[in-house]
């Protein structure tokens, strides 16, 4: 013989005020004011001095000059600025490297043995 404490219903009546009283809450989030813009100039101009350095290298860099910016938003003002993510910002495309290296490739084919 199974007891139970609860009856379904009534698990389906919390259930229902728990979702009531978690929607008519205020939003307890922080506040987003967004980044200063010296923090905006800093990140873009770390970016272009150093087009190897990725969301997270940025992101460390500041953190050593006391300023505190996550790499998401470090990813939102690049993109923002038209920025791409650390490999893909600077050098030739895959198209380019390969239109670059396509005599060279095809004529080491020809001469293994």
């Amino acid at each position: 013989m199974a007891v139970f404490l609860v009856t379904p219903s009534t698990l389906l009546r919390w259930h229902r005020e728990l979702i009531v009283r978690r929607w008519t809450y205020p939003s307890a989030g922080r506040d987003r004011r967004g980044v200063d813009e010296e923090v905006v100039a800093m990140v873009v101009r770390l970016a272009r001095e150093n087009p190897r350095r990725g969301y997270v290298r940025i992101v460390g860099e500041c953190r050593a000059l006391g300023v505190r910016v996550s790499a998401t938003s470090v990813r939102r003002i690049l993109r923002r600025h038209g920025l791409g993510p650390a490999p893909r910002r600077g050098g030739p495309t895959w198209t380019q490297f390969l239109h670059t290296q396509a005599s060279e490739l095809l004529a080491t084919d020809f001469f293994t043995v």
